[in-house]
C-alpha cells in the first residue's frame, strides 16, 4: 500500500505520495503561497489553506509525487 498524505481546502486537495517524495524541495521553491516545507526529508503541506491552486508544485516535482485535485 502506498504512503499517501492528503491535504484539503475548499473542496480541492493535494496528495503527496511519500514513497515517491525524495524531499528535493522543488515544490517548496516554486510555491508562491509558501504552502510547503521539507520536514524529516519529506514534503509537508500544513499551510494548505494558503494554496492558490496554481499547480506549480505538481509541475515542479521531478518524482511526480504531488497530485493536485480540483472539486470542479
Amino acid at each position: 500500500m502506498r504512503n499517501i498524505k492528503k491535504w484539503s481546502s475548499n473542496g480541492n486537495w493535494v496528495e503527496v505520495d511519500l514513497d515517491l517524495c525524495a524531499g528535493s524541495g522543488e515544490c517548496v521553491e516554486v510555491c508562491p503561497a509558501q504552502v510547503y516545507d521539507i520536514i524529516d526529508g519529506k514534503v509537508d503541506a500544513d499551510a494548505i489553506k494558503e494554496c492558490i491552486e496554481c499547480g506549480a508544485c505538481e509541475g515542479a516535482c521531478p518524482y511526480e509525487a504531488i497530485l493536485k485535485h480540483s472539486a470542479w
